[in-house]
């Protein structure tokens, strides 16, 4: 009885002297009035404001579409934008364009375009250099980092150690989302595989953001509102999460209104290019929009996904097979998400995306002149997952 009852004392006293633990179940049921409880940088809004145009909403043909499948969906705001022209933009509930929303893990794709501009800035010498030459205390948790790169990380194949499991408070990358110092956390950080194919893990994202910071000499928030937020003329403050020694969560945590978040996909839509200025290199962009690099990085490449036709399946025979009796550029991919492995047949659509756990979404259709972003909880659509839903709409579009 003495020992159950010393094995409980111990576990309570982790649990509550693990402060990650105790807020990630209090904020387990995630909710948009919770943004102003998490400690914050302020990105200040462009004294140049860029607008998009506005049309007559009333007239686009799947207004009425829209409005009813997006209803019950948990969505908060939705944008569809062709060619700088709102064509369609709502809110739904007690919320409107002013309120600003978490994107989760659309800021990776932020984050990715921040190292393009450091580099081009010859901050990060060059993409092929070993992570170590940025932050060299890495080789102290394993030697084997002096054989990862830059580009390694900024296309998830770094055989990191890392559980990325979303349902456990205990998993690192819940740890990642609370804890108190990331830094603390990123100097453990070991090599499970020397393999570098792709495995989707959030703490590469947060070590691009040591790196860019150790480039820089600046803090990843600034940095962001002295290349981007400012020169792509953002209408509304934004805020980036940080932990309790101001470092910001680089893999999750931006949080901006709908159309501000539009203005990434923009950029990118416009090869780099803003109104004259060219934020980043026209090859940077195209290497991102190529299907035959995408298919070869398994569609993801520089912190984007490639949109794409996708089935699942139990195992490689199964996909194998299904490749094999197609008509087409069919293609078998591999990923482990929550601990497990899947396998499964893909081929490659004209668009890219940055993706957020709870459905967030900028998408960039280049045929199309067209960017579509939706923020919300997470997701719930009787027909759709999110991200079909928007490849269906976009479709449905006309040029």
């Amino acid at each position: 009885m003495k020992s159950r009852k010393l094995a409980y004392i111990l576990l309570v006293s982790f649990v509550f002297s693990s402060c990650y633990v105790v807020s990630a179940y209090r904020f387990r049921k995630f909710e948009l009035k919770d943004l102003g409880k998490f400690k914050a940088e302020t990105l200040q809004k462009s004294d140049q404001v860029f607008q998009f145009y506005h049309t007559d909403g009333s007239r686009f043909p799947l207004k009425s579409y829209l409005d009813s499948n997006l209803q019950h969906t948990f969505t908060y705001g939705f944008v569809v934008i062709r060619n700088d022209s709102i064509l369609y933009e709502k809110y739904f509930g007690d919320i409107d364009s002013s309120d600003i929303f978490p994107s989760f893990s659309v800021a990776k794709s932020f984050v990715g375009t921040l190292a393009q501009i450091a580099h081009q800035e010859g901050k990060i010498k060059s993409l092929n250099d070993p992570v170590t030459q940025y932050l060299p205390w890495l080789s102290k948790s394993d030697k084997a980092w002096k054989n990862v790169t830059v580009q390694n990380v900024l296309d998830m194949r770094t055989g990191v150690k890392s559980d990325e499991t979303y349902n456990s408070p205990f998993s690192d990358v819940i740890q990642l989302g609370f804890t108190r110092n990331l830094m603390g956390r990123l100097r453990k950080i070991k090599i499970a595989s020397h393999s570098k194919d792709f495995v989707y893990k959030s703490v590469n994202t947060q070590l691009l953001g040591a790196i860019i910071e150790s480039a820089t000499g600046e803090k990843l928030a600034r940095y962001l509102q002295q290349k981007l937020w400012l020169p792509m003329g953002m209408e509304s403050d934004a805020t980036w999460q940080t932990d309790a020694k101001g470092t910001a969560r680089a893999f999750c945590c931006l949080n901006a209104t709908v159309k501000d978040f539009a203005k990434l996909g923009r950029l990118y839509l416009n090869d780099g290019n803003w109104d004259g200025n060219q934020i980043l290199s026209k090859d940077w962009v195209q290497t991102i929009w190529d299907a035959d690099t995408m298919r070869v990085y398994q569609g993801y490449k520089n912190h984007w996904w490639s949109s794409r036709n996708i089935k699942r399946f139990g195992d490689s025979l199964q996909a194998t097979q299904f490749i094999a009796e197609q008509r087409g550029n069919w293609y078998l991919g591999r990923g482990v998400r929550n601990g497990k492995t899947y396998f499964s047949a893909y081929n490659n659509l004209p668009a890219i995306f940055a993706q957020g756990m709870l459905g967030q979404f900028i998408y960039v259709n280049p045929g199309k002149k067209l960017i579509i972003v939706r923020m919300g909880h997470n997701w719930k659509h009787k027909d759709f997952y999110a991200q079909r839903f928007i490849e269906n709409l976009a479709g449905r579009i006309s040029k």
